[in-house]
């Protein structure tokens, strides 16, 4: 927090700054409203500011966001946005999304150089697993432990089905967890070369290595069965000790 309040405090310094005022507040507007084209993800309009060799940096997170703020720079041709998240963070002007330097040429924007990244991924699968808590009374229980550095996740729900994706930047592949209200015998599941294991509360879990494309890890909690899997092309040997760490990690956080 206090390394953002830094950028702030250094920013709203600017406006000491004298530039000549129309030029300043067209490129200023013109950032303001490319960010907000973003925001109500409409990339064909947004893309009519760039210039055609520049890449709109990721937002990896799905909250909405809720305000977006313009300011100019000391540096020629230049602007700062900062966007905020519209979430239930008790700030006063919502939680930073990020703080991105915009550069101008003839009114087109030329680069965008990320300053700061507030996204935080697991918010979307905070997002995902109350949606699917509410709609089936139940609870989930997610990991907090994982085999490769999280950067994206995807989660979505598809009525009684839970479904959430983990992924690296710099992996191809990705960790899946599935939850559906079963309350199956593992044993009926069970392949010729699968293997029972035992999680660190004594719950049993059913290791399938030759899962198509991955290997999977299947256990029951409560009424809810879970399936972890991590896909071939996400680490070259996958065992099942990567996958026990992961669900041994929502029991014992």
């Amino acid at each position: 927090m206090k390394k953002i309040l830094t950028i702030l405090m250094a920013f709203t310094l600017v406006f000491l700054v004298i530039q000549p005022v129309m030029a300043t507040l067209d490129i200023v507007k013109i950032g303001s409203e490319f960010v907000i084209a973003l925001t109500k993800k409409d990339e064909e309009q947004a893309r009519t500011y760039l210039a055609s060799d520049v890449d709109i940096p990721e937002i990896r997170e799905d909250t909405p966001i809720r305000k977006v703020t313009g300011l100019p720079s000391p540096k020629e041709n230049i602007s700062v946005t900062i966007a905020y998240f519209d979430d239930d963070e008790n700030y006063l002007q919502g939680r930073i999304a990020f703080i991105w330097e915009i550069t101008f040429k003839k009114e087109k924007i030329t680069d965008i150089r990320v300053v700061y990244d507030g996204s935080n991924p697991f918010m979307n699968e905070s997002k995902a697993i109350k949606e699917y808590e509410a709609k089936n009374k139940t609870n989930i229980r997610p990991p907090s432990k994982f085999p490769f550095d999280i950067t994206h996740i995807d989660g979505y729900v598809d009525e009684d089905v839970l479904m959430l994706r983990y992924r690296s930047a710099g992996l191809g592949g990705l960790l899946q967890i599935k939850v559906v209200p079963h309350n199956t015998d593992l044993e009926t599941l069970k392949g010729e070369n699968d293997e029972f294991y035992s999680l660190k509360n004594g719950t049993n879990a059913l290791y399938q290595p030759n899962f198509p494309l991955a290997s999977q890890l299947i256990f029951q909690n409560g009424n809810s069965r879970y399936s972890i899997s991590i896909s071939y092309s996400t680490k070259e040997n996958v065992t099942v000790d990567d996958l026990l760490k992961v669900a041994n990690s929502m029991f014992f956080n």
